[in-house]
Formats: C-alpha cells, structure tokens, sequence
C-alpha cells in the first residue's frame, strides 16, 4: 500500500513535497515537473528535459539525473555501466 500525505497550498499555490518521496524519486532542488488535469486529478510527473550524459553525451529518455549536495549529474544506461566499469576497475587496479 502506498503511503500517502496530506499538504495545503501555501496562499501563492506551492506545495511542499515531503522529503520521503523526493528521497525516493532522487529529486533535486532545480528539478521541473509537467502538471496538469485530466479533470478529477492534478497529475505531477518529473520533466525530462533530456540532459546529455556527463559520459557518452547522450540526450535520451532513458538518462537519469542525480542530486549530489548543491549539483546534479546526468547519466545514460550506457554511461553509467562505463562508469561503473571504470570504477570497479580503479577500485581493484586494473587498467
């Protein structure tokens, strides 16, 4: 079962976000959201503004962005396997 909060609008219409979600949904301080209705519902989703991936620089949906303290780092699936690799590699002294 999902937990679920209960948050008033503020009187210029924000809404805090609790911090178990955006833990959760490693949302960053600068992230953008899409919101709109379908009538009954305000629907909030993460805008995927296709940043490119600090290794392979690729822009796709696929990329995911990571909050670390004041900055973000953007990774592709690929990019994050090399780094990985590369990482495991310099961990154990491999070339």
């Amino acid at each position: 079962m999902q937990k679920k909060y209960i948050r008033s609008l503020d009187d210029i219409g924000r809404i805090v976000l609790p911090k178990q979600i955006r833990n959760e949904l490693h949302l960053g301080e600068k992230q953008m959201f899409e919101v709109y209705s379908d009538g009954e519902r305000i629907i909030l989703e993460k805008y995927d503004n296709l940043e490119p991936c600090i290794v392979t620089g690729e822009s796709t949906k696929s990329n995911h962005t990571f909050a670390f303290g004041h900055g973000t780092v953007t990774l592709s699936p690929s990019g994050l396997k090399q780094l990985l690799e590369e990482l495991s590699n310099y961990k154990y002294g491999e070339d």
